[in-house]
């Protein structure tokens, strides 16, 4: 990995992506596909519902999980109430136990984290989906290392999105110019940093 202090210099706040950036997530799609064969539809709803609904800003977590399960409903014999049922006692959950038994936490994020708790760095998980603790738990990792975890939907939207990440930087009390933002998606993670005039590094580039 580069030099972590080098990547840490004039940096007051990390800002880490979850999925994707705290563990390589290769194979995961494929191993809900085959965990979740019974539920292929609404799987693809899922995924259709994300596509359409990024760009899309609301005001609370209960507004945008309304827009979402009703755009995953669209067309299908399930309504919103199967639709949010599913998604957050099923599709969740499931891919927590994926993360738990088949990947592992990137050993560049680990040591970015340590380097940040060593210098005393603000840190802040800011995901694409829920179950953040849930998550950083199957990873091994301690969540209470972390000054704020939070997912982009609790905020009213989905990466990337300008008031999300403005809010984050709120709730971390922190300045865009001493922000890093470590993610796995430039056009998600690093977009989110643009907006905010934040710093930012891919994962794979440590």
């Amino acid at each position: 990995m580069k030099d972590a202090k080098n990547v840490l210099n004039g940096v007051a706040t990390v800002v880490f992506d979850l999925d994707g950036t705290l563990y390589n997530k290769r194979g995961l799609a494929q191993r809900m596909v085959s965990r979740l064969w019974w539920c292929l539809p609404l799987l693809a709803a899922e995924r259709l519902a994300r596509r359409n609904m990024h760009y899309v800003q609301y005001a609370s977590e209960d507004e945008f999980f309304g827009a979402f399960f009703m755009v995953m409903s669209r067309g299908h014999w399930w309504g919103p109430n199967t639709a949010a049922q599913w998604y957050h006692m099923i599709y969740l959950p499931t891919m927590t136990r994926m993360i738990r038994r088949y990947h592992h936490a990137r050993p560049q994020a680990l040591e970015l984290i340590a380097e940040c708790r060593q210098k005393g760095i603000k840190m802040a998980i800011y995901s694409d989906y829920g179950a953040v603790t849930e998550k950083l738990e199957a990873l091994g990792i301690d969540s209470g290392q972390f000054d704020l975890l939070v997912s982009a939907p609790q905020l009213g939207a989905l990466k990337p999105s300008e008031p999300c990440a403005r809010q984050v930087l709120e709730l971390l009390g922190a300045k865009p110019e001493t922000t890093l933002f470590v993610g796995d998606r430039d056009e998600k993670d690093g977009a989110s940093a643009k907006m905010v005039g934040a710093k930012y590094i891919n994962i794979e580039k440590l």
